[in-house]
């Protein structure tokens, strides 16, 4: 059996751009985090509170808590201001964590979405049709990848949220008991909720989930403070594979240009590589016309008045 561990990266509401007095927050918003073998759940957790625990003392011991009932958020690590004073402590942490990650079979995971741009009323697209897309989107993709591979599966997720914790299994439930979606056959019950302050394993994907909300939003907002990320996950998941099926999906009018995991470790970012190839595609197409046009021109009379004709609709042909 398998055993994926998700959360939420991005952020769920509107977006227009970087530093909008409203809505400023994030450009993209999905669910993340890593799948592995059922048997090997045990040693990487055990080896993410080690490693947790040393990393981070002086804060755990100023709490007073034990180290396994103390939390550290990602976004709290993961910082322009973290990683530039403590970048040396951190990169090694988290690329021990994820190298055993590897060690035990485990596999890095993300579905996305790139918002509209603009409030609702423009968009109308609210939060919680994203979020319920998201995960449905999320459930089938891990769903499909343990069906692949002959393997049941069991997700689990940070369930602090009440609110979001109902909604998470009226959703799913309707979708994973459904038999015509055969992609969730292999899901053996709806999301587990579990407090992320008690289990490491769902704190690491907390951790997963932070730094791709650091490249998710350096890639597809400008400006961004985070061009750091594409080093430390470059450094960090250079051992991991990601599932096949994972993907940001965007909002280009090209289709077949989607954010794949190769295109989150170029230091070039998506967006601009984006712009470049609809600009190329732009391009080809105004030079096709001009061809065209050129043809058009040298054509005979005749020949440029059935083209008339078939472009309007009407046909000259005579029985």
């Amino acid at each position: 059996m398998l055993i994926a561990y998700i959360d939420e990266f991005g952020h769920q509401g509107p977006f227009i751009k970087p530093n909008h007095p409203k809505y400023g927050e994030h450009p993209i918003f999905g669910y993340a985090g890593y799948i592995l073998p059922a048997a090997n759940v045990r040693q990487l957790g055990g080896f993410f509170e080690f490693t947790k625990e040393n990393l981070l003392s002086w804060e755990i011991e100023k709490a007073g808590v034990h180290p396994r009932r103390w939390e550290k958020k990602g976004a709290s690590l993961l910082t322009t201001k973290n990683i530039e004073l403590y970048g040396t402590e951190i990169t090694p942490a988290l690329n021990r964590i994820y190298y055993q990650m590897q060690k035990q079979g485990g596999h890095l995971f993300f579905y996305g979405q790139e918002k509209p741009l603009g409030p609702v009323s423009e968009t109308h697209e609210s939060s919680q049709e994203r979020e319920n897309h998201c995960l449905f989107q999320t459930i089938q993709r891990l769903g499909s990848y343990a069906t692949s591979r002959n393997e049941q599966l069991l997700v689990i997720m940070d369930g602090t949220d009440a609110h979001n914790r109902e909604r998470a299994v009226a959703t799913l439930g309707k979708a994973i008991y459904s038999r015509s979606i055969p992609d969730t056959n292999s899901v053996i019950e709806v999301p587990i909720q579990a407090d992320s302050k008690m289990y490491g394993t769902v704190q690491l994907a907390d951790w997963t989930c932070a730094l791709l909300s650091r490249l998710t939003h350096y890639h597809f907002a400008s400006p961004s403070d985070f061009s750091w990320s594409v080093d430390l996950a470059n450094t960090v998941w250079k051992n991991l594979r990601f599932t096949n099926n994972s993907i940001i999906w965007t909002n280009s009018d090209n289709h077949a240009y989607k954010c794949f995991p190769d295109k989150l470790r170029s230091a070039t970012p998506f967006w601009q590589k984006r712009n470049s190839y609809e600009a190329k595609q732009q391009r080809k197409k105004e030079r096709n016309r001009q061809l065209q046009q050129r043809v058009l021109d040298a054509a005979s009379p005749e020949f440029k008045q059935k083209i008339k004709e078939i472009r309007s609709g009407r046909s000259t042909t005579t029985s």
